[in-house]
């Protein structure tokens, strides 16, 4: 069972690294046309992307869509 609980882990870590990326890059695509209040959000996500975990980087992107 270990074995099995280890091939999860690394599949869904990889997952999660690989949104983080995609999320990091749709963020700096948007600072290039941010205006100045959204450049501060769009910082403040960069900041916590790397902590966040799948629930979190979906609520990102659904903000970058608004933005």
């Amino acid at each position: 069972m270990n074995i099995l609980k280890e091939i999860a882990k690394i599949f869904i870590t990889t997952t999660l690294t690989q949104k983080r990326e995609k999320t990091k890059i749709k963020l700096k695509e948007k600072l290039v046309t941010a205006n100045a209040s959204e450049v501060s959000k769009i910082m403040a996500y960069l900041a916590i992307i790397d902590a966040a975990d799948g629930k979190v980087i979906k609520e990102i992107n659904r903000l970058i869509d608004k933005i």
